[in-house]
C-alpha cells in the first residue's frame, strides 16, 4: 500500500505545473531569445538580461581581465503573471538600459570592479551585504555572465561571500551552461 501511495504521489507531482519555471526558482524566464539573453536580476515585474553575444574583451592579461557586456531591461506583463503565477511564456517588452556594463577582474583574488556611469571604477566587495546600496546581485551576476560569454569558464565558481553564501548560485551556472 505504501509503495502504491508513493508511486501515485510521484506521478501527480510530475503532472503539476511548475509556476517557477524560470531561472534559479524565480518566476522570470532564465533566458530569452534562444538563450542569448540571460537573466541577471529580476524584481517587480521587470528583469535585466545580459546579451551574451555583445561581450567584448577589452583587456586580456591573466590574471587581469576587462570585459564589456550589454544589459537590457525587460518589462513583463503583470496581467499574465496574475493569471499564471509566472512571467515564463508571457509577453514582454525590451527596453534599452542599463546599457553597456564594464567589469575588471582579478582572477587570483576573485575581485571585480564595475565602471560607474559617471566614470571611475568601483570595487565590488563580495563580503558586503547584497543590497541595492551595497552592490546587489545584479553586479556579480552581470560580471559572471560577461566572463562566461568571453571565456566559457566560471570566474567566481564556488567563491563564498557575505554571510557565508556563494556569490553565484549553481542554478545560474546551469542556465549559463558551464
Amino acid at each position: 500500500m505504501k509503495k502504491i501511495f508513493l508511486l501515485v504521489f510521484a506521478v501527480v507531482s510530475l503532472l503539476l505545473p511548475n509556476a517557477s519555471a524560470g531561472a534559479w526558482g524565480s518566476p522570470y524566464p532564465g533566458t530569452l531569445y534562444d538563450g542569448n539573453y540571460v537573466l541577471v536580476s529580476g524584481r517587480m515585474g521587470g528583469g535585466q538580461y545580459a546579451d551574451m553575444s555583445s561581450r567584448a574583451v577589452e583587456l586580456y592579461n591573466p590574471p587581469l581581465y576587462q570585459i564589456a557586456i550589454n544589459v537590457v531591461s525587460i518589462e513583463f506583463s503583470e496581467d499574465y503573471y496574475r493569471a499564471h503565477g509566472t512571467y515564463v511564456g508571457g509577453p514582454y517588452k525590451v527596453h534599452s538600459g542599463p546599457g553597456v556594463m564594464r567589469f575588471r577582474y582579478d582572477y587570483n583574488t576573485k575581485a571585480i570592479w564595475v565602471l560607474r556611469s559617471g566614470g571611475g571604477w568601483k570595487y565590488w566587495d563580495i563580503h558586503q551585504a547584497h543590497t541595492t546600496a551595497d552592490g546587489y546581485p545584479f553586479i556579480p551576476y552581470s560580471a559572471e555572465a560577461a566572463f562566461v560569454a568571453a571565456y566559457n569558464m566560471r570566474f567566481f565558481d564556488k567563491t563564498v561571500g557575505h554571510g557565508g553564501y556563494r556569490v553565484i548560485s549553481e542554478d545560474f551556472y546551469e542556465v549559463l551552461g558551464v
